[in-house]
C-alpha cells in the first residue's frame, strides 16, 4: 500500500475539488474520493463530522 504525505493529499483534494461540478449527482464520486482523503488525514471525522476543519464543513449534512 502506497503511503501519501498530508501535502500530496491536500494537493490531490485541491485537484478533485476543481473537477466539482455543482450537480450533486454528477459530483458523488469525487466527493467521495475527497471524503476518504480527507479521513486519511483526520480519521476521527467518520465518526464525528464536526471534527473536520474546513471551509465545506460535513460533505453528508443534509444527506
Amino acid at each position: 500500500m502506497v503511503t501519501m504525505t498530508d501535502e500530496a493529499i491536500t494537493l490531490e483534494i485541491a485537484t478533485l475539488k476543481t473537477k466539482l461540478t455543482g450537480n450533486l449527482f454528477e459530483d458523488g464520486e469525487t466527493m467521495q474520493a475527497i471524503y476518504e482523503l480527507k479521513k486519511q488525514l483526520n480519521p476521527e471525522i467518520e465518526f464525528n463530522p464536526t471534527a473536520e476543519e474546513d471551509e465545506d464543513g460535513c460533505l453528508y449534512c443534509g444527506s
